[in-house]
């Protein structure tokens, strides 16, 4: 009995190994579109890290205020504003014509003596006005506006401190000194960008490049999409054949369990040469295969390998099979983050995206490339792969009593 399932084993990988020819041509227009997807979206990103945010504000001072011109201009040519603001001064009606034509983010509309009202406790607010429907740029100087208003209020209740705890312990003569102190210390923080800012790069492809990323969510779209040919792995086999195989006490789960390892093993034998080929050349430095990397790309392949399967058995192959993997891979990929970064899709589509099985694999792959195993993508790719294997025998058992 044992002979009879190692037979229909050895055949079933045999065959399917003998439609490797038309997996290699499928392969080939696949990488072809894939390289040029790639090619795309690593043009957009590019683009869009290189373009910098200028937010255009205009400040209306109090006329013959020397002061506040003075820490205006101070504070306008500072390396850290500098970088995103473009600062100029105008009166308060061309400021808001040109608000208004939106050549303007927002206005800075300071009082009279608004030095002395910080320096003294009154505190006179001054005016911010933005337009109506504020765009990224107007809520970004905002948020700069609301950080630098935070740090004042720390500031001053630091000096009002250090104040009243003086004369709390009879050094009232000692206040002037110490506040000017207080005053130069922050003064002198402030002016030093680094206190405030550090570089950190920040990209929407995670830890890896553009171009990493679209490698490995290249590979794992030409194992979807090459599941289209093999569609017919999976189809219903002829009544005769499945009696004669249910006369030798072989069952429908093994059928289909033997037709799953013919189509892993094909797939895991030309991808492999695939990566090893593209790691030796062109892509050395985005692949690095190790044995266990191989091992773990096994895992990748059965997994979705029993995808492709899954949807054959619902559809019972042919057409309908065809069109189902490409539509479920194109939207599984699409919210997974995998043709646009997640950062750019709508939030709810992101929260979707994060447990479909494409986001798995991509993630799994990553770690593939690169040496490193992710053990949550990992478990996320074995637990689909198992529950897409009991699915499909399930509703082949199903199907098979149906007819």
């Amino acid at each position: 009995m044992l002979k009879k399932h190692l037979l229909l084993l050895f055949f079933q990988i045999k065959s399917t190994f003998r439609s490797m020819p038309r997996l290699i041509i499928c392969t080939v227009i696949f990488a072809a579109a894939v390289i040029a997807l790639g090619v795309c979206g690593n043009a957009i990103l590019g683009r869009s890290m290189e373009n910098s945010v200028s937010v255009k504000v205009a400040a209306v001072i109090p006329d013959g205020d020397s002061d506040i011109a003075l820490a205006f201009n101070l504070i306008a040519n500072m390396d850290s504003l500098k970088s995103v603001c473009e600062f100029e001064t105008l009166d308060i009606d061309t400021a808001l014509a040109k608000l208004d034509k939106g050549e303007l983010s927002a206005i800075i509309q300071i009082p009279d003596g608004f030095i002395d009202s910080l320096m003294y406790g009154s505190n006179t607010p001054g005016n911010v006005i933005i337009p109506e429907n504020a765009g990224m740029e107007s809520m970004l100087f905002c948020s700069l506006i609301g950080a630098g208003a935070q740090f004042l209020s720390y500031s001053e209740s630091g000096i009002y401190a250090v104040g009243d705890l003086l004369k709390l312990h009879g050094f009232s003569s000692s206040v002037s000194s110490a506040q000017d102190s207080l005053y130069d210390y922050y003064i002198a923080y402030t002016l030093n960008r680094g206190n405030f800012f550090k570089a950190e790069p920040i990209s929407a492809t995670g830890n890896i490049s553009a171009a990493g990323y679209y490698i490995c969510s290249g590979i794992v779209l030409m194992l979807l999409l090459c599941g289209m040919t093999v569609a017919d792995r999976f189809s219903n086999r002829p009544a005769a054949v499945m009696e004669s195989l249910r006369a030798s006490r072989i069952s429908k789960a093994y059928m289909r369990l033997s037709e799953l390892v013919g189509v892993t093993l094909m797939f895991f034998v030309l991808f492999t040469a695939l990566l090893l080929a593209a790691g030796g050349s062109f892509a050395s430095e985005y692949i690095g295969l190790t044995a266990g990397g191989i091992l773990i790309f096994l895992v990748l392949t059965a997994s979705v390998s029993s995808f492709i399967m899954l949807l054959c058995c619902v559809a019972d192959g042919g057409l309908v099979s065809v069109l189902l993997m490409f539509l479920s891979t194109a939207l599984m990929m699409y919210a997974s983050g995998r043709i646009v970064p997640s950062s750019y899709l709508p939030p709810a589509i992101e929260r979707i995206g994060k447990f479909l099985p494409a986001y798995g694999w991509c993630r799994l792959t990553e770690s593939i490339t690169s040496g490193e195993i992710n053990t949550q993508a990992l478990t996320m790719t074995v637990g689909y792969g198992l529950a897409f294997t009991v699915v499909s025998i399930i509703v082949t058992v199903i199907k098979g009593r149906d007819r």
